[in-house]
């Protein structure tokens, strides 16, 4: 009589004439693996049409009455598996794929065994792409790769019923009647063997663009003293494609907003540019508002600026600025809305760097190119004094402009010294050194001076003394 253990199958099977038969491997066994003696058993799967499973979903065997004790191994791979095989009816695979089924019991006072395969296929989340077509239409196209859905049930988020798509059809469009956010929704349900293997997919947004909105702002200014700067404000609510800049006909794209202008030499003269953006279904705003860099000159002792507005919006004031060598402001004069600005008399600085600070009625600057202005040292020297008391040019005053440092000093005409001060604020009354009145006559000058670079001058002369 034939030995077996029916309760643990393993690799080799022994029998009474000690002798070992080796096992070869398989996929789905038969009785010949395990030995003469065994016979073939038999179960069903509960619910199955054409051998197929979805993950996450009970799979329940059925046993017939003829077989006894009957256990099973959910995943077959080898003989060696069977030594765990359990009196469980029902399992739930994790992973895709092609499984065996098998079932170790008893049939009429022998061991039996019997398989069955079973193909399980994923439920995962379905996955889905959209493509703007532009306006308020998009595609969606649906990855149905490996997956157990039948079909699947899209729901555009609009509040409209949902819309079935089975494998195989051309990917879906569809129209939204009015602009906004949508939350797109795709839901997959198994059919036939799969029924009730479902499962949803993540959402995402699509908008449906308004019709392109204007331009919220837009400003130019001068960089570096040198290039222009284009700025292009639009709502946060706008997919931007490009802007666009058209400076004397010529259009510039750029996908980022400021542009910097570098062919414009700012500081020889200004320039004007019609601003626009094309959204991402390549539509531009009704109105593209035009914004120009100011160009400061110098006229003589005036400055005088380009009236052409740098913002979208209205101009507020005007600011002259003074810079130092550094480029940082030192003073600054408020001009209101004229466009041209006479220099500081009062400014003893011989060199000034001046330019000129825009002021939007929302808050928003543009500069102007700087300028340097190189003034005049000027000295007045008067040609005749008459120091009579009279209270009309009784004294030899000297009068200057941009002067640091002054040295005034009087000559006889054999070169001796008459007078001389280093005060510029008092004048030479017509006496000598020792105070004494000199004859009318012509008397000679020298004055010495510096600016306030200090750098030096010299004037030499002759005075009219009268009495």
């Amino acid at each position: 009589m034939a030995c077996f253990n029916y309760r643990y199958i393993l690799p080799y099977i022994m029998c009474l004439c000690g002798l070992f038969t080796k096992v070869t491997m398989a996929q789905c066994p038969v009785p010949a693996q395990f030995g003469p003696q065994w016979v073939d058993g038999s179960f069903g799967i509960a619910g199955t049409e054409v051998g197929t499973q979805c993950t996450g979903r009970p799979v329940t065997v059925t046993t017939p009455a003829s077989v006894v004790n009957a256990r099973y191994i959910f995943d077959y791979k080898s003989i060696a598996d069977t030594s765990q095989a359990k009196p469980t009816t029902f399992s739930s695979y994790i992973q895709p794929g092609y499984y065996y089924i098998v079932q170790i019991g008893i049939v009429n006072g022998k061991p039996s065994v019997a398989c069955n395969s079973i193909q399980v296929y994923a439920t995962s989340k379905p996955t889905f792409s959209l493509a703007s077509e532009c306006g308020n239409t998009t595609k969606l196209k649906i990855n149905t790769t490996g997956l157990a859905f039948g079909r699947y049930l899209v729901d555009w988020g609009d509040g409209q019923p949902t819309q079935a798509y089975a494998p195989g059809q051309p990917d879906l469009s569809y129209t939204y009647a009015n602009s906004g956010t949508y939350q797109i929704r795709v839901r997959g349900e198994g059919t036939l063997a799969l029924n009730g293997c479902n499962a949803d997919s993540d959402p995402q947004t699509f908008e449906v663009l308004n019709d392109p909105a204007p331009i919220t702002s837009a400003t130019a200014t001068v960089i570096n003293n040198l290039y222009g700067q284009i700025s292009i404000t639009v709502p946060n609510t706008v997919k931007v494609k490009n802007y666009s800049f058209s400076k004397n006909g010529v259009e510039t794209l750029r996908v980022n907003s400021p542009y910097v202008d570098s062919t414009l030499n700012a500081s020889q003269s200004g320039a004007c540019y019609q601003v626009a953006y094309a959204d991402a279904c390549d539509r531009k705003p009704a109105t593209m508002p035009t914004v120009c860099t100011i160009y400061l000159q110098a006229e003589k002792e005036t400055l005088k600026w380009s009236s052409e507005s740098p913002f979208s919006t209205a101009i507020d004031n005007y600011t002259i600025e003074k810079l130092n060598e550094n480029g940082q402001v030192v003073a600054t004069y408020p001009v209101g809305n004229t466009t041209e600005w006479p220099m500081d008399i009062s400014d003893n600085d011989v060199e000034v760097v001046y330019r000129v600070r825009a002021t939007a009625v929302n808050g928003q600057t543009s500069l102007s190119n700087a300028i340097s202005y190189g003034r005049t040292v000027k000295l007045f020297v008067p040609d005749t004094f008459s120091p009579n008391n009279d209270g009309l040019n009784d004294t030899f005053d000297v009068k200057g402009q941009l002067i640091n440092k002054l040295e005034i000093t009087v000559y006889d005409r054999w070169g001796n010294v008459l007078y001389n001060t280093k005060d510029g604020t008092k004048g030479w009354n017509g006496t000598d050194v020792n105070g004494r009145e000199l004859s009318p006559g012509f008397y000679t000058y020298k004055i010495e001076y510096t600016d306030t670079k200090e750098r030096a001058y010299s004037k030499l002369g002759t005075v009219n003394l009268m009495r």
